[in-house]
Protein backbone atom coordinates (compact mmCIF):
# COMPACT_ATOMS: atom_id res chain seq x y z
CA UNK A 1 0.00 0.00 0.00
CA UNK A 2 1.20 3.30 -1.09
CA UNK A 3 2.16 5.32 2.44
CA UNK A 4 1.17 8.53 1.22
CA UNK A 5 -2.27 7.11 0.47
CA UNK A 6 -3.46 6.05 4.20
CA UNK A 7 -6.11 7.20 5.37
CA UNK A 8 -6.94 6.52 9.44
CA UNK A 9 -9.49 4.37 7.85
CA UNK A 10 -7.17 2.68 5.52
CA UNK A 11 -4.71 2.08 8.16
CA UNK A 12 -7.13 0.70 10.50
CA UNK A 13 -7.57 -1.71 7.65
CA UNK A 14 -4.51 -2.67 7.42
CA UNK A 15 -3.83 -3.43 11.12
CA UNK A 16 -7.51 -5.58 11.07
CA UNK A 17 -5.13 -7.87 8.39
CA UNK A 18 -2.20 -8.11 10.33
CA UNK A 19 -3.65 -9.17 13.58
CA UNK A 20 -6.15 -11.59 12.09
CA UNK A 21 -4.64 -14.75 12.41
CA UNK A 22 -3.10 -13.45 16.19
CA UNK A 23 -4.70 -13.51 19.91
CA UNK A 24 -4.77 -9.91 19.75
CA UNK A 25 -7.39 -8.08 20.38
CA UNK A 26 -8.84 -6.59 17.48
CA UNK A 27 -10.20 -3.42 19.24
CA UNK A 28 -6.47 -2.74 20.26
CA UNK A 29 -5.34 -0.42 17.09
CA UNK A 30 -8.32 1.62 17.54
CA UNK A 31 -7.26 1.85 21.10
CA UNK A 32 -3.93 2.87 19.96
CA UNK A 33 -5.18 5.88 17.77
CA UNK A 34 -7.25 7.33 20.60
CA UNK A 35 -5.21 7.38 23.22
CA UNK A 36 -2.56 9.10 20.65
CA UNK A 37 -5.16 11.54 19.99
CA UNK A 38 -7.25 12.23 22.78
CA UNK A 39 -10.00 11.10 21.20
CA UNK A 40 -13.09 9.13 21.56
CA UNK A 41 -14.64 6.44 19.10
CA UNK A 42 -16.84 9.33 17.49
CA UNK A 43 -13.84 11.68 16.80
CA UNK A 44 -12.03 8.84 15.28
CA UNK A 45 -14.69 8.45 13.14
CA UNK A 46 -14.58 11.64 11.87
CA UNK A 47 -11.29 11.62 11.00
CA UNK A 48 -11.29 8.37 9.16
CA UNK A 49 -10.81 9.96 6.01
CA UNK A 50 -7.96 12.15 6.72
CA UNK A 51 -4.53 11.37 5.81
CA UNK A 52 -2.25 10.30 8.42
CA UNK A 53 1.32 12.09 8.61
CA UNK A 54 4.07 10.06 7.30
CA UNK A 55 5.43 10.12 11.07
CA UNK A 56 2.44 8.83 12.88
CA UNK A 57 2.24 5.69 10.04
CA UNK A 58 5.92 4.85 10.44
CA UNK A 59 4.63 4.81 14.44
CA UNK A 60 1.13 2.90 14.13
CA UNK A 61 3.29 0.22 11.88
CA UNK A 62 5.85 -0.34 14.41
CA UNK A 63 2.88 -0.73 17.05
CA UNK A 64 1.05 -3.40 15.30
CA UNK A 65 4.34 -4.95 15.07
CA UNK A 66 4.55 -4.92 18.73
CA UNK A 67 1.12 -5.87 19.02
CA UNK A 68 2.08 -8.64 17.58
CA UNK A 69 4.57 -9.46 20.00
CA UNK A 70 1.63 -9.66 22.67
CA UNK A 71 3.04 -5.86 23.85
CA UNK A 72 -0.52 -4.57 25.34
CA UNK A 73 -1.48 -1.65 23.98
CA UNK A 74 -1.54 0.28 26.93
CA UNK A 75 2.18 0.00 27.10
CA UNK A 76 2.76 0.95 23.36
CA UNK A 77 1.08 4.26 23.95
CA UNK A 78 1.91 4.71 27.45
CA UNK A 79 -1.47 5.57 28.93
CA UNK A 80 -4.94 4.50 28.95
CA UNK A 81 -8.34 5.95 30.65
CA UNK A 82 -9.81 4.39 33.99
CA UNK A 83 -13.10 6.23 35.13
CA UNK A 84 -13.12 8.43 32.78
CA UNK A 85 -9.56 9.82 33.08
CA UNK A 86 -6.43 9.77 31.39
CA UNK A 87 -3.67 7.93 32.98
CA UNK A 88 -0.41 7.26 31.89
CA UNK A 89 1.07 3.68 32.34
CA UNK A 90 4.53 2.06 31.84
CA UNK A 91 6.20 -1.35 32.56
CA UNK A 92 6.52 -0.39 35.94
CA UNK A 93 3.13 -0.52 37.07
CA UNK A 94 -0.05 -2.52 35.93
CA UNK A 95 -2.60 -1.85 33.54
CA UNK A 96 -5.71 -1.49 35.60
CA UNK A 97 -8.67 -4.00 34.70
CA UNK A 98 -11.87 -3.35 34.80
CA UNK A 99 -12.09 -5.41 38.16
CA UNK A 100 -10.27 -2.03 39.73
CA UNK A 101 -12.97 0.23 38.51
CA UNK A 102 -15.53 -1.81 40.07
CA UNK A 103 -13.28 -2.14 43.36
CA UNK A 104 -13.47 1.54 43.69
CA UNK A 105 -17.64 1.70 42.86
CA UNK A 106 -18.26 -0.60 45.75
CA UNK A 107 -16.05 2.03 47.86
CA UNK A 108 -17.60 5.03 47.14
CA UNK A 109 -21.50 2.88 47.28
CA UNK A 110 -20.24 1.51 51.26
CA UNK A 111 -18.42 5.14 51.94
CA UNK A 112 -20.78 7.84 51.07
CA UNK A 113 -19.73 10.37 53.42
CA UNK A 114 -18.03 13.41 51.98
CA UNK A 115 -16.40 14.59 55.40
CA UNK A 116 -12.85 14.26 55.59
CA UNK A 117 -11.49 10.79 56.07
CA UNK A 118 -8.03 9.80 55.80
CA UNK A 119 -7.24 6.82 52.64
CA UNK A 120 -4.47 4.71 51.75
CA UNK A 121 -4.21 3.54 48.74
CA UNK A 122 -1.69 0.66 49.50
CA UNK A 123 0.27 -0.60 46.51
CA UNK A 124 -0.87 1.80 44.52
CA UNK A 125 0.84 1.05 41.23
CA UNK A 126 -0.44 3.86 38.71
CA UNK A 127 -2.63 5.62 41.49
CA UNK A 128 -5.75 4.73 39.39
CA UNK A 129 -7.06 3.97 43.09
CA UNK A 130 -6.02 6.52 45.39
CA UNK A 131 -6.16 9.29 42.74
CA UNK A 132 -9.67 8.34 41.82
CA UNK A 133 -10.78 8.24 44.78
CA UNK A 134 -9.74 12.07 45.95
CA UNK A 135 -11.46 13.09 42.90
CA UNK A 136 -14.31 11.93 43.45
CA UNK A 137 -13.91 12.62 47.02
CA UNK A 138 -12.28 15.71 46.89
CA UNK A 139 -12.47 16.44 50.95
CA UNK A 140 -10.68 12.80 51.51
CA UNK A 141 -7.38 12.73 52.19
CA UNK A 142 -5.87 10.58 50.40
CA UNK A 143 -1.96 8.88 50.28
CA UNK A 144 -0.37 6.55 47.75
CA UNK A 145 2.17 4.49 49.04
CA UNK A 146 3.97 1.40 47.24
CA UNK A 147 7.01 -0.27 48.29
CA UNK A 148 8.63 0.70 44.42
CA UNK A 149 9.69 3.70 43.86
CA UNK A 150 9.67 3.86 39.92
CA UNK A 151 5.45 2.48 40.19
CA UNK A 152 5.06 5.81 43.07
CA UNK A 153 7.24 8.63 40.24
CA UNK A 154 4.18 7.15 37.88
CA UNK A 155 1.37 8.05 40.55
CA UNK A 156 2.61 11.01 41.89
CA UNK A 157 3.23 12.07 37.61
CA UNK A 158 -1.01 11.16 37.57
CA UNK A 159 -1.72 12.95 40.26
CA UNK A 160 0.23 16.25 39.23
CA UNK A 161 -1.64 16.06 35.28
CA UNK A 162 -4.93 15.48 36.97
CA UNK A 163 -4.84 18.12 39.54
CA UNK A 164 -5.49 15.42 42.11
CA UNK A 165 -4.50 16.56 45.96
CA UNK A 166 -2.44 13.27 47.21
CA UNK A 167 0.35 12.66 49.78
CA UNK A 168 2.58 9.45 48.43
CA UNK A 169 5.47 7.53 50.30
CA UNK A 170 7.73 4.69 49.17
CA UNK A 171 6.84 1.64 51.90
CA UNK A 172 6.39 -1.76 51.77
CA UNK A 173 3.62 -2.31 53.39
CA UNK A 174 3.51 -0.33 56.72
CA UNK A 175 7.04 0.18 57.49
CA UNK A 176 7.24 4.17 56.67
CA UNK A 177 3.74 4.54 58.16
CA UNK A 178 4.99 4.16 61.62
CA UNK A 179 1.97 5.60 63.90
CA UNK A 180 -0.25 6.24 60.82
CA UNK A 181 -3.73 5.23 60.90
CA UNK A 182 -6.22 5.24 58.31
CA UNK A 183 -10.32 5.16 57.83
CA UNK A 184 -10.39 3.48 54.90
CA UNK A 185 -7.55 1.44 53.13
CA UNK A 186 -8.11 0.14 49.57
CA UNK A 187 -5.51 -2.56 47.89
CA UNK A 188 -4.93 -4.13 44.72
CA UNK A 189 -2.31 -6.47 46.15
CA UNK A 190 0.04 -9.36 44.56
CA UNK A 191 -2.15 -12.05 44.94
CA UNK A 192 -0.89 -14.54 42.07
CA UNK A 193 0.41 -18.37 42.84
CA UNK A 194 3.30 -18.52 41.18
CA UNK A 195 2.24 -21.90 40.27
CA UNK A 196 -0.31 -20.13 38.07
CA UNK A 197 1.52 -19.17 35.56
CA UNK A 198 0.98 -21.52 33.10
CA UNK A 199 -2.45 -20.27 33.18
CA UNK A 200 -2.00 -16.75 32.44
CA UNK A 201 -2.11 -14.25 29.44
CA UNK A 202 1.30 -14.42 27.96
CA UNK A 203 1.11 -10.60 27.39
CA UNK A 204 0.78 -9.99 31.52
CA UNK A 205 3.23 -12.47 32.22
CA UNK A 206 5.86 -11.19 29.45
CA UNK A 207 5.50 -7.61 30.25
CA UNK A 208 3.53 -6.30 33.67
CA UNK A 209 5.76 -6.31 36.75
CA UNK A 210 6.53 -9.58 38.32
CA UNK A 211 6.40 -7.52 41.94
CA UNK A 212 2.63 -6.61 41.58
CA UNK A 213 1.21 -9.92 40.44
CA UNK A 214 2.58 -13.09 42.48
CA UNK A 215 2.87 -13.69 46.23
CA UNK A 216 3.76 -16.62 48.41
CA UNK A 217 2.47 -18.60 50.36
CA UNK A 218 0.17 -19.55 47.27
CA UNK A 219 -1.06 -16.28 46.60
CA UNK A 220 -1.81 -15.27 50.08
CA UNK A 221 1.91 -13.87 51.20
CA UNK A 222 0.26 -10.17 50.89
CA UNK A 223 -3.03 -10.59 52.63
CA UNK A 224 -0.76 -12.64 55.67
CA UNK A 225 0.92 -9.62 56.26
CA UNK A 226 -1.45 -7.46 55.63
CA UNK A 227 -3.92 -9.32 57.92
CA UNK A 228 -0.97 -9.66 60.98
CA UNK A 229 -0.49 -5.47 60.75
CA UNK A 230 -3.33 -3.55 59.50
CA UNK A 231 -5.34 -3.42 62.49
CA UNK A 232 -2.63 -0.87 63.81
CA UNK A 233 -3.31 1.31 60.90
CA UNK A 234 -7.08 1.52 61.05
CA UNK A 235 -8.87 3.93 63.02
CA UNK A 236 -11.62 2.85 65.53
CA UNK A 237 -14.37 2.56 62.48
CA UNK A 238 -11.67 1.55 60.08
CA UNK A 239 -12.55 -0.44 56.57
CA UNK A 240 -10.37 -2.16 54.08
CA UNK A 241 -11.68 -2.96 50.61
CA UNK A 242 -8.99 -5.42 48.63
CA UNK A 243 -9.27 -7.23 45.09
CA UNK A 244 -9.01 -10.88 45.18
CA UNK A 245 -7.98 -13.75 42.64
CA UNK A 246 -11.37 -15.65 41.74
CA UNK A 247 -9.84 -18.99 43.27
CA UNK A 248 -9.32 -17.46 46.86
CA UNK A 249 -12.72 -17.10 48.64
CA UNK A 250 -12.47 -19.56 51.24
CA UNK A 251 -8.75 -19.65 51.75
CA UNK A 252 -8.55 -15.72 52.08
CA UNK A 253 -11.56 -16.05 54.86
CA UNK A 254 -10.20 -18.65 56.63
CA UNK A 255 -6.26 -16.98 56.58
CA UNK A 256 -8.15 -13.49 58.05
CA UNK A 257 -9.63 -15.58 61.30
CA UNK A 258 -5.85 -16.95 61.92
CA UNK A 259 -4.36 -13.46 61.89
CA UNK A 260 -7.40 -11.78 63.45
CA UNK A 261 -10.50 -13.61 65.11
CA UNK A 262 -12.84 -11.02 65.91
CA UNK A 263 -12.41 -9.24 62.57
CA UNK A 264 -15.46 -9.31 60.26
CA UNK A 265 -15.39 -10.07 56.20
CA UNK A 266 -17.65 -10.06 53.57
CA UNK A 267 -17.04 -10.99 49.87
CA UNK A 268 -18.28 -9.61 46.57
CA UNK A 269 -18.34 -12.07 43.48
CA UNK A 270 -18.23 -11.12 39.66
CA UNK A 271 -20.83 -12.20 37.31
CA UNK A 272 -19.70 -15.65 37.03
CA UNK A 273 -19.79 -15.98 40.86
CA UNK A 274 -16.59 -16.08 41.43
CA UNK A 275 -15.37 -13.49 44.61
CA UNK A 276 -13.23 -10.90 43.23
CA UNK A 277 -12.72 -8.41 46.20
CA UNK A 278 -13.39 -8.33 50.25
CA UNK A 279 -13.94 -5.69 52.63
CA UNK A 280 -13.03 -6.63 56.36
CA UNK A 281 -12.97 -4.41 59.42
CA UNK A 282 -13.66 -4.74 63.20
CA UNK A 283 -9.37 -5.42 63.27
CA UNK A 284 -8.46 -6.54 66.72
CA UNK A 285 -5.74 -3.57 66.69
CA UNK A 286 -8.09 -0.92 65.30
CA UNK A 287 -8.68 2.15 67.94
CA UNK A 288 -5.04 1.01 69.86
CA UNK A 289 -7.47 -1.98 71.34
Amino acid sequence: MNRAAWTYFAAQRWAQKALQDSPVDPGAPQFLLEQRHGWDTTHLLLHNRDLMPADEQEWFEAAVKQLLKNVPAQYIVGKTTFYGRPFRVTRDVLIPEPETAELVDWVLAMVKTTTPLEVLDLGTGSGVIGITLAMERPNWRVTLSDVSPAALTVARENADYLGAKVQTVTSDLFDQLVGARFDLIVTNPPYIDSAAKDKMDRAVLKYEPPLALFADEHGLGFYHRLFTQVGAHLTADGQVFAETSYDQEDSIQELLKRCDKNATITVRHDVAGKMRMMHAWDFSGAGGN
